[in-house]
């Protein structure tokens, strides 16, 4: 799990139980700041592997830390519909310059996922939300930096459902 808290989290309403029916949707990136137009390609290739990353993500790290319940679109079956419901957005898809990394060094040119989010009842009324982002991680190309950032928040995002339901 991912140390630390997220840059931005908040509970409005109630406990989370671990074995409460949670839906975790792919979280939109229609509205994401993808960093320099130069760079739109690998942006774009991340547009298409960032929420399937982060969504199986946060499930794996729910089902690991005890929750019994939770699904997302590519589950078998059906969606329990009492289900609370996970939505989100990612706000930043910058896959960074990888050339000003090799050349200049780190911190400079680095890739950077951010994403917010919240969980509703059934009905659709917020119960917490949250916000992260994550800088590239190496030395690495963009793209899998930008994946691995996908990676890390999905257990950072987890990692606040979990919190909540021990708290």
């Amino acid at each position: 799990m991912a140390a630390g808290k997220m840059d931005s989290q908040n509970i409005f309403s109630g406990a989370l139980s671990k074995s409460a029916p949670i839906h975790i949707h792919p979280f939109s990136t229609s509205e994401a700041d993808l960093g320099n137009p130069k760079f739109r390609d690998t942006a774009n290739a991340m547009v298409k592997s960032a929420p399937h990353l982060l969504a199986a993500d946060i499930v794996e790290s729910l089902r690991d830390a005890g929750f019994t319940s939770v699904t997302l679109d590519e589950s078998e079956g059906d969606i329990p519909i009492d289900a609370l419901n996970v939505t989100g957005r990612f706000t930043r898809l910058d896959p960074g310059r990888q050339n000003l990394r090799v050349w200049i060094g780190f911190g400079t040119g680095e890739s950077k996922v951010c994403v917010s989010g919240e969980v509703a009842d059934p009905d659709g009324n917020k119960l917490a939300d949250s916000a992260d982002c994550r800088n590239g991680l190496g030395w690495g190309s963009s793209g899998p930096q930008a994946d691995k950032g996908a990676e890390v928040l999905g257990e950072r995002v987890a990692g606040f459902l979990i919190d909540w339901a021990d708290s």
